[in-house]
């Protein structure tokens, strides 16, 4: 009895997935009652947070029992909805702004969510069910053209708030799929062209991106340019992590954090926190827990059964792993500055809520991984 109970345990749950998940979520919410401790409405935000961690449960459970299978028959009305949340802070009433993006959605001046971080997942099950279309070969340019069309729309959408983090997301998301799904490699390169082009013209033109966002980009090619404005956030950034050496100062003791010279400490600079207050050793298991997370995904998307499955892991890989290595990089000056969270750390409900969505998603692949 008790090894047909392991059985149907070890069939339906990943365990590395599922430790490395609560490792991650503990370790995050520890850092945001740290990260939030001296500020005036410490006690809110932490009931917030621990709200969006109960939150993500529900869609971590829903996906989990929900055959992914499924969702495959939904692609058109998915893809509508997905273009709607990105829309709904553009409607009169409906938008909030936050660091010159309107990607916010408030009613009656209550901030509700950030509609762009659910849109992922319903992302990523489209583009699954696009590419999986195509039976791990996409070579043809009319069917290369059609795979771009859907990943461009949300990309284009998002852009317009404009918030070009989580637009790179996106892209970063449909680079993994493509890579998993069969694009040929020569369109990879045309894309890499296109996007260095891109690039250098949206920093020379006067929109879609504002001049707050050119100057970030204008201080990740020169570190030392205005340190007393655009470049400040990544120098102060800097003396936090340098000050912590290999074990920290303590929680709840960085004098970068608790004296509010590390902008949005709590969000888009929480590494910053964790590498002033726990040193080195303490951002060496922040990375270990994210390479356990990131394996456990791989090791879900090569057993799937079927190739949308794959995909659909190998999405999540590519949201994951580009968030991480963009938000650490930018706090030591290896990528540009911008609002990306670091998954399951950043203090905010919608990002929690979305990462605990897509480990459901993971385990509803793995858990079926030899049929229903």
């Amino acid at each position: 009895m008790q090894e047909s109970l392991t059985h149907r345990v070890t069939r339906r749950l990943h365990v590395g997935l599922f430790l490395a998940s609560v490792a991650l979520v503990a370790y995050g919410t520890l850092m945001v009652w740290s990260a939030t401790s001296g500020m005036t409405a410490h006690d809110a935000m932490f009931k917030r947070h621990l709200i969006g961690v109960a939150l993500g449960l529900l869609p971590l459970v829903a996906l989990w029992l929900v055959d992914y299978q499924k969702l495959k028959a939904w692609t058109g009305p998915l893809m509508i909805l997905l273009a709607l949340l990105i829309l709904s802070p553009r409607i009169p009433g409906l938008g909030g702004t936050s660091k010159g993006a309107t990607s916010w959605l408030e009613v009656f001046g209550v901030r509700l969510f950030q509609p762009s971080e659910p849109a992922k997942l319903l992302f990523i099950v489209v583009m699954a069910a696009v590419i999986a279309e195509y039976s791990g070969r996409i070579d043809e340019p009319k069917d290369v053209v059609r795979v771009a069309g859907y990943a461009a729309l949300p990309v284009v959408l998002i852009l317009l708030q404009p918030d070009l983090g989580t637009g790179m997301v996106f892209v970063a998301i449909s680079f993994a799929m493509l890579m998993v799904g069969g694009l040929r490699g020569r369109y990879f390169a045309i894309a890499l062209v296109a996007g260095a082009v891109l690039i250098g013209a949206l920093l020379m033109l006067p929109k879609p991106l504002e001049q707050y966002q050119k100057d970030r980009l204008l201080v990740f090619i020169d570190p030392a340019r205005d340190p007393k404005g655009a470049g400040y956030n990544l120098a102060q950034s800097k003396i936090a992590i340098g000050s912590g050496g290999l074990t920290g100062k303590g929680l709840g003791a960085g004098t970068q954090s608790n004296l509010n010279f590390i902008p949005e400490r709590h969000t888009d600079f929480i590494f910053s926190v964790l590498g002033e207050q726990l040193g080195f050793v303490g951002a060496i298991v922040l990375l270990g827990l994210f390479l356990a997370l990131l394996a456990a995904a791989l090791s879900i998307s090569t057993s799937s059964r079927d190739l949308f499955g794959a995909l659909l892991a190998a999405g999540l890989i590519g949201m994951w792993l580009f968030q991480i290595i963009e938000n650490t990089g930018m706090t030591i000056g290896l990528m540009p500055i911008t609002g990306i969270p670091l998954p399951f750390m950043s203090y905010g409900a919608s990002a929690m809520v979305t990462n605990l969505g897509g480990v459901g998603m993971l385990m509803s692949v793995w858990s079926r991984r030899y049929g229903t």
